[in-house]
């Protein structure tokens, strides 16, 4: 089979340019942010769907048997619908016929393997091929072959692999396919000029992997088909796709590998991954990144903490709601309403599923959040029974004031009109001092009236507090707890460890 350079397709096989590859971290900051989402796994279970907390979980357990085999070696699957031609370009790739292409093999349901490395990694790629379950009769060595592409057309390490149709009508086909595709170092996706828009393709793979651009590339197949002048906006439409799938920067080449042209491209581009390393940490990073975003998309994006300011309303609410002075039970449904409330504003910012929980913390125990009231609001002592109000108090002390300033101004009248100097003089003075004493005393008995009502009303708001606390905020405060518990699990998946 030939395996020839560009020839008249031209720059329609070169690479479209993609940025430089994150650099993956090692495997100690890799571990950390598995044990982060390890760890937003647990706090979810019983808040979140089962079934997506199951596959991230699955992600976890996927990416770490990877990484306890060799990676040194780079698993490079190719996949793609049938007819597009990712067995011919499995086979241009090695340079020998070791993959049965199209209809000649229909009954084939299982992944087969190119593996281009020494005789001496053989018992560390044989361990990474059981992993990946290829069977030993597809199992190919570049060593074991008569006739294959040149030593060092293809990287050491490499292991390629080419799966079984996708888009396949036996389910075993599509289910093996989509089985390696999640377990493998780096993907190459075949499509052709009929059907690279392919809902099946696009919803079931490319979408859901549109964070994996790193360890992504997209190749056109059969583009010897297109007319020459058309396959710059072919490959643009193609570009165009995956772009609205999410995938930032995509990587394209457009190949023929019936003619074997675009191949050396291909080959190139495949040594420049593989020679980078550390790919089976990069797609475990990749699959971390886009579980976790999962995990969060879920859950809701909420602070986690009750500020003090809803804590002041709701006990301002249920003082309102227990009485001035605890005359008579709470009144049960204004109790209800400001837990409520209080319970709507804390999930307004979470999803449905963790929302849920939050709201059931907060109302779990309505019931007894009033018994309590009314039975300890009760048990505080009642004010003295003297007058309570402070003019009632005052009012001896203004009748004496009233009669000091008519006797001042009795005295006044009497020195104006000269009708008793002295008896006028010592009125006034009588009468100004009485107004005054009276005055002073009104104000300091009425204070002291008004302070059993108001240590009342202190002693009835702590209690108040301490039954909310209890019944209501320290429920939710524990349901928080564990959501904040969650978020730091993400935060942990997203983020490197400092300092490796």
């Amino acid at each position: 089979m030939g395996t020839g350079g560009s020839g008249g397709l031209g720059a329609a096989f070169r690479e479209v340019p993609a940025e430089p590859a994150e650099q993956a971290g090692a495997t100690g900051p890799v571990r950390h942010r598995l044990d982060g989402l390890e760890r937003a796994v647990a706090e979810g279970r019983g808040r979140l769907d089962d079934v997506l907390l199951d596959d991230v979980a699955a992600t976890v357990e996927r990416a770490t048997g990877r990484l306890r085999l060799s990676t040194s070696a780079t698993v490079v699957a190719i996949a793609g619908a049938t007819g597009s031609g990712k067995s011919t370009t499995f086979n241009a790739l090695a340079g020998a016929d070791l993959s049965t292409a199209g209809a000649q093999r229909p009954t084939t349901s299982r992944a087969t393997a190119l593996v281009w490395s020494d005789d001496e990694d053989a018992a560390e790629v044989t361990a990474l091929l059981d992993w990946l379950d290829v069977p030993e009769e597809s199992r190919f060595r570049r060593s074991e072959l008569a006739t294959c592409a040149p030593r060092g057309s293809l990287p050491e390490g490499l292991v390629l692999l080419d799966l079984p149709d996708h888009d396949s009508i036996r389910t075993a086909h599509h289910d093996e396919a989509e089985r390696v595709v999640a377990l493998a170092d780096a993907l190459i996706w075949v499509v052709d000029p009929q059907k690279y828009a392919d809902a099946a393709i696009h919803q079931r793979f490319l979408r859901p992997l549109a964070g994996h651009r790193d360890v992504t590339m997209v190749v056109l197949n059969h583009l010897d088909t297109v007319p020459e002048e058309v396959r710059p906006d072919l490959l643009r439409d193609v570009r165009k796709v995956l772009v609205a799938d999410g995938m930032r920067d995509p990587r394209i080449l457009g190949v023929s590998a019936r003619h074997g042209l675009g191949i050396d491209e291909l080959r190139t581009a495949i040594v420049r991954r593989v020679e980078e390393n550390r790919n089976a940490e990069r797609r475990a990073l990749a699959d971390v990144s886009a579980a976790a975003e999962r995990l969060r998309a879920a859950a809701g994006d909420a602070s986690g903490t009750i500020p003090d300011v809803w804590v002041a309303d709701l006990e301002r609410r249920v003082a309102q709601a227990a009485g001035a002075r605890r005359r008579g039970p709470v009144d049960r449904s204004a109790v209800n309403a400001a837990v409520r409330s209080l319970a709507d504003d804390l999930a307004r910012d979470l999803t449905a599923a963790w929302g849920a929980p939050v709201r059931a913390a907060a109302t779990a125990h309505l019931d007894r959040t009033a018994d309590r009231l009314d039975a300890e609001l009760a048990a505080l002592p009642e004010p003295a029974p003297e007058p309570r109000s402070g003019g009632q108090v005052r009012g001896p002390w203004a009748l004496a004031r009233a009669a000091g300033l008519v006797a001042a101004a009795a005295g006044l009248v009497l020195l104006v009109t000269g009708a008793g100097t002295a008896a006028g003089a010592a009125l006034l003075a009588a009468g100004v001092a009485l107004a005054l004493g009276a005055h002073v005393a009104g104000r300091t008995r009425g204070a002291g009236a008004d302070l059993p009502e108001a240590r009342t009303d202190d002693e009835s708001g702590r209690v108040i507090a301490r039954v909310l606390r209890t019944q209501v905020l320290d429920p939710v405060r524990a349901e928080l707890a564990s959501y904040g518990r969650f978020r730091a699990g993400l935060d942990r998946a997203a983020t490197a460890r400092a300092g490796r």
